[in-house]
């Protein structure tokens, strides 16, 4: 399922230079997050997910982003450039979350914290709202707004652990 979300990633960037229609994205869009919810679900419950296995997923997800952000460029251009500062904190913080973990760590993170996965849902939402429906600033920013916050708590969340986290709740998990 997580390789799957790592293809799905080229077929909407490939949609967006296509210039099909946009109702196209809702399935793509839809699809993914459920593979990166689900993903997690089933390896559990079959007794496979390691710690690379997570790393995977985390990774995976950055580079369905990037293809996602790849495609929402072509078709949102103007908003995208009117909100360049929103789409610059996102990339900002997610790279400093990766750093972080990098630094302390020599590891990719996956902490997938609730935050993050409320991020991901408000990713679906946003990215709908701009591919599928052409919506406006609104989208980014709000996206943004979550963007730092997950962002925060995960880099928290690495300076305060002894050894990466992966599969955190959240940072108040680190204190019991």
């Amino acid at each position: 399922m997580t390789t799957l979300r790592l293809l799905l990633g080229p077929v909407a960037l490939g949609c967006a230079l296509a210039g099909v229609a946009r109702f196209v994205f809702l399935p793509i869009l839809i699809v993914g997050t459920l593979s990166d919810i689900f993903d997690g679900i089933l390896a559990r419950r079959f007794g496979v997910a390691t710690p690379a296995l997570r790393r995977y997923d985390s990774i995976t997800d950055v580079i369905y982003y990037l293809f996602i952000l790849g495609a929402l460029w072509r078709l949102c251009h103007a908003v995208v450039i009117q909100n360049l500062w929103a789409v610059a904190v996102m990339l900002f913080t997610e790279a400093a979350a990766v750093l972080v973990c990098a630094a302390k760590f020599r590891k990719y993170p996956a902490t997938h914290s609730w935050l993050a996965k409320f991020y991901g849902l408000c990713m679906l939402g946003c990215l709908i709202a701009l591919l599928a429906f052409n919506a406006g600033s609104w989208a980014i920013v709000l996206l943004a707004i979550v963007a730092l916050v997950t962002n925060s708590e995960i880099i928290a969340m690495h300076l305060m652990a002894d050894k990466p986290p992966v599969d955190v709740r959240s940072i108040f998990s680190l204190w019991r």
